[in-house]
């Protein structure tokens, strides 16, 4: 009955324009404003008939079941706290959801939200650097939401992208003794491309979206810049004041002349925007059906492979590039959201309850099966939960053993149109690189 009602204020709170609508969830504007939050929660409100503590919940909206189930479990072993479960409205954003809650006055404890929504509400969020899970968090998956030490939001999953490989392609190709990993260099790639290539087989499988160009392989550009955060943060700094040389700029010339040569012996050569408009599923049919042998993606296409090839063994080597660049050797990986607590207008027992129901999820048994049952990956290195799904299990051999880096995510919310253009006029041949450098140092001139 709680959920039915949470929605039918949300419908008609939205229709009162206490939100801002449209825009990606990780860049909403300042229009969506939280800051109206109403009256604290009262006794009734934060105590369970038998004296629990009583929070609300929200974990994301892709797998509600699985969420329940999760909630359940917890509830059930918890002699101290229930979880209430909220779900988000159908046309809503994560972020609209928060603001709706907050204009009245009855806001969540524990709340999953993308990391650019985080940084807007550090006012409002818990530092949860003491979390006993932290410990285990993989490197570079709380750089985004940590400010002068305070950590406001817990990692709750991976995703990761590279150059996704057909097993059974190599193995015909190169040898059942092949190993994928042995490929570390530019010159290394391009000889097992050759190879691949004579037997009459696309080597690679460029997917040309926006998207897929203009945030997965360019951002990678921008975490090349430095090892830290601050580093990369400086160099976005000089693309806004109009200052950076792209052209001139080492690991920029470094990833484009990897891209260089997957564009050389890309599947869609001959037609390299043929699929722009499309999804996923074209480039997935050409590496479970052993067309092409890699793909440059991400393991959330993994149910795409799946529908076709159930049974064969995928896996991911790292872009290659210059061993001088600081990502060498290690494959990207991201956040797609995070656990927060509220802390403004709950109260202190709402806040450590909130905590103990985050560290619950990322230690216990049936929340690191939870991570795996929504086709995850998991962010930290206690997880034990069996992985069957040997794509995602490639991304856990690399962030076990260190060996990502971050995707850089503060960018404008219309980078993946416009860099993405840039790119995919690059790819199609219509612009060469100084002509794509200087569209892209123009676009983040004119931000601010």
């Amino acid at each position: 009955m709680r959920r039915k009602w949470i929605g039918m204020m949300m419908a008609a709170a939205l229709t009162l324009g206490l939100t801002a609508c449209g825009g990606s969830p990780a860049n909403d504007s300042a229009g969506d404003n939280p800051d109206s939050a109403g009256a604290a929660n009262t006794d009734a409100d934060t105590v369970t008939a038998d004296g629990k503590v009583k929070i609300t919940a929200y974990l994301g909206g892709e797998m509600p079941d699985e969420n329940q189930k999760l909630i359940e479990a917890f509830n059930a072993q918890s002699d101290t706290t229930e979880v209430e479960m909220l779900t988000l409205t159908k046309g809503s954003s994560g972020y609209q959801m928060l603001t709706v809650m907050y204009n009245a006055g009855n806001p969540l404890t524990v709340y999953f939200l993308e990391s650019g929504d985080v940084m807007k509400l550090t006012d409002k969020l818990a530092n949860l650097a003491d979390l006993d899970c932290m410990n285990y968090a993989a490197a570079g998956t709380t750089e985004d939401v940590t400010v002068d030490g305070t950590v406001y939001g817990v990692p709750a999953n991976l995703q990761a992208y590279g150059l996704i490989y057909s097993r059974q392609v190599l193995s015909d190709v190169m040898g059942e003794d092949f190993d994928p990993s042995s490929i570390k260099t530019r010159e290394d790639l391009e000889e097992v491309f050759k190879q691949i290539e004579a037997q009459g087989i696309a080597p690679v499988a460029i997917s040309p979206f926006d998207w897929n160009l203009g945030n997965h392989w360019f951002c990678q550009i921008y975490t090349g810049q430095a090892a830290d955060a601050a580093g990369r943060d400086a160099f976005i700094g000089e693309l806004k004041a109009g200052t950076a040389d792209l052209a001139g700029n080492t690991v920029f010339q470094d990833y484009m002349d990897t891209f260089d040569l997957l564009m050389k012996y890309n599947y869609y050569k001959d037609n390299p925007l043929e699929t722009a408009a499309d999804g996923n599923e074209k480039q997935a049919q050409l590496l479970a059906t052993g067309q092409a042998a890699f793909w440059f993606h991400g393991n959330w296409a993994a149910h795409n492979i799946r529908t076709l090839d159930e049974e064969g063994e995928y896996g991911f080597i790292p872009v290659p590039v210059s061993e001088s660049n600081p990502n060498a050797g290690k494959i990207c990986t991201l956040v797609p959201g995070y656990f927060t607590v509220e802390q403004s207008t709950t109260t202190e027992e709402q806040q450590q309850a909130g905590k103990e129901f985050i560290d619950w999820i990322i230690s216990s048994q049936e929340g690191q099966q939870y991570v795996i049952n929504c086709g995850n990956v998991p962010a930290y290195s206690n997880n034990t939960a069996t992985i069957t799904e040997s794509i995602s299990q490639s991304v856990v051999d690399y962030t076990t053993t260190g060996n990502n880096f971050p995707m850089y995510v503060m960018y404008p919310s219309d980078h993946y149109t416009n860099v993405g253009a840039s790119m995919q006029r690059y790819l199609s041949g219509e612009i060469d690189r100084e002509t794509m450098a200087a569209e892209i140092e123009a676009y983040w001139a004119t931000q601010q």
